[in-house]
């Protein structure tokens, strides 16, 4: 063992930030499910929840390996597989130094980037909602957690990694969780095909459990603060930092969203003001997705701007996207993360300074514009890397054991098709109703019940 001392407090910050991560991906799970047809409300709940289950387990094994454990700037190694020394590694998988010791456990720092590891394919299943096969699902949750995710943290997250060294700067996964997720689920979305009975002209059909989606949002919202606040790895300024300019995002994105949607509204000539609730809790999301790769680099008032320009780029994308590109991709997963991702990223290169974080580089708007470029080949790699491994899984799948549910089971619902589950009360007719005529109408009418109304 080594004789480091680790730092309470930091420790006890960085393990709370991590059940708060961890509470994320049912909160997602909520948000998602509110979101599709009744028919397809459990079975949304469970590709979300049973990431839980499978990626600590990948994690345990070799995930925490590949990613930060002894190896080049590309890849990690065996070396720490099923959790061997884990517990005598340094914070970041190097080798122990007297210079920079650890303040919190091996142990903490693994908790926390599984929590990462658990969300991020959880993201992908809203794109594929109602249309794949469970067992595909799952081992297809494996293989990209350890051959898209695992890579790409190591190359961003890790000290050794070779986007980290060459100064790309993602503070809490705007790249490694945002833009690969999203990306992987237009993928995923393409290679499925669209569901049986999607029309892109119908708007909102079937959101009937719209309560579960505010109060995922809710938690979601919660959870970010351990997201981003956990991902200084220590209960310092920059931990805060992180927290207050999450939610400024959040907010002024919802803000901006709601002035559009009224906009939108009285430019139609409607009489009622029409706020969309999906609408409203995507604009949070949105606006945590793109604080995400910054939150602990700007200062708030970038915050609020970074949340403005991330909720109305991707308010008008959405309307765009419904009247000309008539993808599948069901909860719009690439839209808000993918997107989302994209744009905090390129924040990140405009608006970072070292004034802020010492951590971190200025960016173009403080000297140095390389960082801009850092940023946006850093995206390139990312998107590129995740439509590669992505397609590498699942097209091999596709054409063996496949992964797509028959066009009747689809009409069907895969609560019932594969979960069994049946609905309990039988549908009632509908009461004939006989149709009287107006003249019918008046003549059976008791007039002395009609009494004249004084203006």
């Amino acid at each position: 063992m080594n004789n480091f001392t680790h730092h309470h407090g930091d420790t006890a910050w960085v393990m709370t930030s991590t059940g708060l991560v961890y509470m994320m991906t049912p909160a997602l799970a909520c948000f998602y499910g509110g979101l599709v047809e009744n028919r397809n409300f459990l079975n949304q709940l469970f590709l979300s929840f049973v990431c839980m289950a499978i990626i600590p387990i990948q994690w345990c094994l070799f995930g925490y390996s590949f990613t930060f454990g002894p190896g080049n700037s590309v890849f990690g190694s065996f070396e720490y597989a099923i959790g061997l020394k884990t517990g005598l590694l340094t914070l970041y998988g190097e080798n122990t130094d007297d210079i920079n010791p650890i303040e919190i456990p091996s142990l903490a720092f693994s908790a926390f980037q599984s929590s990462f590891a658990v969300i991020t394919p959880a993201l992908i299943s809203g794109a594929v909602v109602g249309r794949m096969k469970l067992i595909p699902y799952m081992i297809f949750v494996f293989l990209w957690a350890t051959f898209c995710y695992d890579p790409q943290a190591r190359w961003i997250f890790s000290n050794q990694g070779w986007l980290h060294r060459m100064g790309v700067m993602d503070f809490a996964g705007g790249l490694v969780v945002h833009v690969s997720s999203g990306v992987s689920g237009l993928v995923a979305a393409l290679i499925l095909g669209s569901r049986a009975y999607f029309d892109p002209d119908v708007v909102n059909a079937g959101q009937s459990n719209l309560s579960y989606t505010v109060i995922g949002t809710g938690l979601l919202w919660v959870g970010w603060m351990g997201f981003n606040g956990g991902s200084a790895l220590a209960a310092t300024g920059i931990a805060a930092l992180a927290i207050v300019n999450t939610n400024i995002a959040a907010g002024s994105s919802m803000i901006i969203w709601i002035i559009l949607d009224i906009t939108r509204s009285k430019s139609r000539g409607q009489n009622n003001i029409n706020i969309s609730i999906p609408g409203v809790c995507s604009a949070a999301v949105v606006g945590l997705v793109v604080i995400t790769p910054c939150a602990g680099y700007i200062q708030p008032v970038y915050a609020l701007l970074v949340g403005l320009i991330g909720g109305f780029v991707i308010y008008l994308f959405l309307a765009g996207k419904k009247r000309f590109f008539h993808i599948d991709d069901t909860l719009d997963v690439f839209s808000c993360h993918g997107l989302g991702g994209f744009i905090g990223t390129i924040m990140t290169g405009l608006f970072c300074q070292t004034d802020v974080n010492s951590g971190g580089n200025n960016g173009a708007f403080y000297g140095n514009p390389i960082q801009l470029g850092y940023q946006m080949f850093g995206i390139l790699i990312i998107t590129v890397y995740s439509i590669a491994c992505t397609t590498a899984i699942l097209l091999p799948m596709h054409f063996t054991i496949g992964i797509r549910i028959s066009r009747l089971e689809q009409v069907r619902g895969l609560d019932n098709v594969a979960h069994g589950i049946i609905e309990i009360e039988k549908p009632q007719k509908n009461p004939q109703v006989k149709l009287v005529s107006m003249k019918q109408k008046l003549n059976h009418t008791n007039v002395s019940s009609i009494v004249p109304i004084e203006k």
